[in-house]
């Protein structure tokens, strides 16, 4: 079967937490050479290490760098060392993020500008940077993490959702401008599992008595329609389909990947 990503050269930020390294692992095995971004050297080093034997086995390059995405310096920096190393940028894959729990009125003026600065600013700027080096590429796409919450209110994240939303509001006019050389795209994550406003969430709400994973269980039995939380692996997935050329008429889209508690 062939590798989907073949030739692709692709940038992840946030791409040493759960949803970014899986992101890398899955793109690795389809073909694509990836450069691993993240805040943490340290990081970034680890998520290097155990791609390593997967970037050998599918013959592609591998490569990491850390930055913070709300400097524009280190973030025109690190797009060009991630097109040197990789000898080009096709894609870039927006899944830096930061989240703060807090009823409204009790939000301080450092995590609205942590959340807003980190979930927006921070797509805008590492956009800004990628975009004319997938060009120099020859096009490709721009594929940015947003989640349910920009789609529908819940309760202590009003900041973030909002955030969330903007990411949306944000692609769709990108997917306007860049066309026809760049796609641009969103993926709307669920209950993810492996971590996540969802999994913090659960920790504040479980009984003393039962374990993250009964209450998980639990929980998605009677909230979602598929009846389980999502993986890290499952949101993977949309990232390397909205990336591939099976998605090549695709832009403009949040795809939702939450188990059917979000359809519009």
């Amino acid at each position: 079967m062939a590798k989907r990503l073949k030739g692709v050269k692709a940038v992840i930020t946030g791409g040493a937490g759960a949803i970014g390294l899986a992101t890398a692992r899955a793109f690795v095995r389809e073909g694509a050479s990836v450069f691993v971004a993240d805040l943490d050297r340290g990081a970034v080093d680890g998520a290097v290490s155990a791609l390593t034997a997967d970037a050998q086995a599918a013959g592609v390059a591998l490569a990491g760098g850390a930055a913070d995405v709300c400097s524009p310096g280190e973030v025109r920096a690190l797009m060009r060392d991630a097109a040197s190393r990789l000898d080009g940028l096709h894609a870039l894959v927006n899944n830096a993020g930061a989240v703060v729990r807090s009823l409204l009125v009790d939000f301080s003026e450092a995590d609205i500008d942590l959340v807003l600065d980190v979930n927006v600013k921070g797509v805008i700027l590492c956009s800004q940077a990628a975009v004319p080096l997938i060009r120099e590429s020859g096009g490709g796409s721009i594929t940015s993490t947003s989640s349910q919450a920009g789609r529908r209110g819940w309760d202590h994240s009003t900041v973030y959702g909002a955030s969330k939303a903007a990411v949306i509001g944000l692609s769709r006019a990108m997917a306007v401008e860049l066309a026809p050389e760049i796609r641009v795209n969103t993926i709307c994550p669920g209950h993810v599992r492996d971590v996540g406003m969802a999994w913090r969430t659960f920790r504040d709400r479980k009984a003393d008595s039962q374990t993250m994973e009964a209450f998980s269980d639990d929980f998605a039995r009677e909230h979602v329609p598929l009846e389980r939380l999502q993986t890290a692996d499952d949101i993977a997935a949309g990232f390397v389909f909205l990336t591939s050329g099976e998605a090549s008429e695709i832009t403009g889209a949040a795809l939702n990947i939450g188990g059917g508690v979000v359809m519009d």
